[in-house]
């Protein structure tokens, strides 16, 4: 193992195990009316806070019914303790692919943004999106965040030996699973599912004889569940049809649209797409799939655990009848845990506000106060604290959903779970830490597209074109004019040699640090 992989592990054995949600993915909760102890990030006296300033933050999902009272009282501590306010947009779901780096772009006005590898961390970080955060700042402007976040963390979030993000510092796993409704399963005389095929089967049958219900939305995460973790793959990239296989100590980066298993994969998608297994417009689809999941529009729905133990949280006490099931349909593969970088807080590159931003993550971290009014809501109203490190859903938490309204950038050590869903959460967790989780030389890896920035345009344009069509079932394998091999072919033209090339380049190089 490399000395960064020794780190990681370090860093991995002294924090608390939670799952997170959201691509990314958490699970913890509150203690709201907890007077706040974390020291104001101006203590030292030497930020001047004299002027009122007012911070837009943008994050990702959709505004919650009660997210104006909520975050009232948030900006009430703020603005006694560091003279700020947030001013929060949010860009939806359906969108984030298109609008984050748009805005990056048009240099729309906006002071601190979620950031993760799957959210393009690296490419805006070299499009100089992101301002650069000094030793100096972090210190001067963040000083709890910086005494506590792992060493490894800010190396993690290091761009060409920079860093332009505020990592978590909680212990998550991104993997995917699927929920469903088991008392559905048992309607239709249906065994327990546990594989892949199990989950179409169900899908299929749902659609044959449940017309109430869209069997499933999509193809989206059987990318991550069929294709990605059942051959122990793990992107470079998420947006790039290049891998590398976790258990290849070797680090060898491939064009996964190369391989029989991709082959395979279409072909499966394909064969349950014609059977009804989602709908027909999933491809254009912006329907939240959670929120239709929970309302009883959908069958079953794929995404991590955090968020689908929420979910199940949620429906286990408005619909009591009804019995969710969450499955690991790649329960023996190996994984990797996420990286800290898998979600944090960057600074707008043109902020005019960076000092008080920095030090209202600080705040947003470890003041516990602001920190449970964000994630879990108002105490008494939203939830309900149970013991230290967990907590119960009340009724109105479904109009500001526990750890739902994209926190993730500022997950900390002081997460909690929610006490209906724990044992579950932890039984998956501790089996996943225990029996399968691996270390890779990779998985801290981030790739500089510099060189290669008109070949990268241009294979994103071909995975929107070519891609997701296979990905979605809705072009047969062979076709003539939009099959796998003109999937492979307009690949060739776009340049994902070249950019394989220069990832292999970089990646060997990562590799022996």
């Amino acid at each position: 193992m490399s000395s960064k992989n020794k780190l990681m592990a370090l860093g991995l054995a002294f924090t608390t195990a939670t799952v997170f949600a959201g691509c990314s993915s958490n699970t913890p909760a509150p203690n709201g009316s907890a007077s706040s102890n974390a020291p104001a990030a101006s203590s030292s006296g030497s930020a001047d806070t004299s002027k009122e300033v007012k911070l837009k933050m943008v994050l990702l999902g959709s505004k919650p019914a009660d997210f104006d009272q909520v975050y009232g009282e948030v900006n009430k501590i703020m603005k006694q303790k560091i003279n700020a306010t947030l001013d929060v947009s949010f860009i939806d779901w359906g969108d984030y692919n298109q609008k984050y780096p748009l805005m990056f772009a048009a240099n729309e006005d906006f002071d601190l943004v979620l950031s993760a590898p799957w959210l393009f961390y690296a490419q805006q970080a070299n499009k100089n999106g992101f301002l650069e955060l000094t030793e100096d700042m972090l210190k001067k402007y963040a000083p709890k965040t910086w005494e506590q976040e792992p060493k490894i963390a800010w190396e993690q979030a290091k761009v060409n030996g920079k860093i332009y993000m505020v990592p978590q510092n909680n212990f998550e796993y991104s993997y995917h699973l699927v929920a469903l409704r088991g008392d559905l399963r048992e309607k239709l005389g249906l065994p327990e599912v546990k594989t892949h095929d199990d989950y179409l089967n169900y899908l299929k049958a749902v659609a044959e004889k449940e017309k109430s219900f869209t069997p499933s939305l999509g193809a989206s995460e059987f990318n991550a569940i069929e294709l990605v973790q059942a051959n122990e793959w793990n992107f470079v990239v998420p947006q790039y049809p290049i891998a590398y296989k976790v258990t290849d100590a070797a680090s060898k980066v491939f064009n996964y649209a190369e391989t029989p298993e991709f082959e395979s994969f279409v072909a499966k998608m394909n064969a349950a797409a014609k059977t009804g297994a989602w709908s027909r417009d999933a491809l254009v689809s912006k329907m939240d799939k959670i929120q239709a999941f929970k309302d009883g529009k959908l069958a079953s729905v794929e995404w991590n655990l955090g968020t689908l133990t929420r979910a199940k949280s949620e429906i286990q006490a408005a619909h009591p009848d009804w019995k969710i099931e969450l499955v690991d349909l790649s329960a023996d593969k190996k994984r990797l845990a996420n990286p800290f970088i898998n979600n944090g807080m960057s600074v707008h590159a043109t902020s005019k506000n960076a000092e008080r931003a920095l030090m209202a993550i600080d705040l947003l971290r470890y003041d516990k106060e602001i920190h449970d009014l964000t994630n879990y809501g108002i105490a008494g109203k939203h939830y309900e604290a149970v013991g230290d490190k967990q907590f119960k859903p009340l009724k109105d938490s479904a109009n500001f959903p526990p750890a739902g309204v994209s926190p993730w950038g500022w997950n900390s050590l002081n997460e909690r779970l929610d006490a209906t869903v724990a044992d579950e959460i932890n039984k998956f967790t501790e089996g996943w830490k225990n029996t399968v989780t691996v270390n890779h030389p990779l998985e801290t890896f981030t790739f500089d597209d510099a060189k290669v920035k008109n070949e990268v345009a241009a294979i994103n344009n071909v995975m929107n074109t070519y891609g997701r069509p296979l990905f979605y079932g809705i072009v047969d394998p062979a076709d003539a004019k939009g099959g796998v091999q003109v999937f492979r072919d307009k690949l060739k033209q776009a340049g994902i040699d070249k950019v394989l090339t220069e990832m292999q380049a970089q990646a060997d190089a990562a590799a022996k640090k």
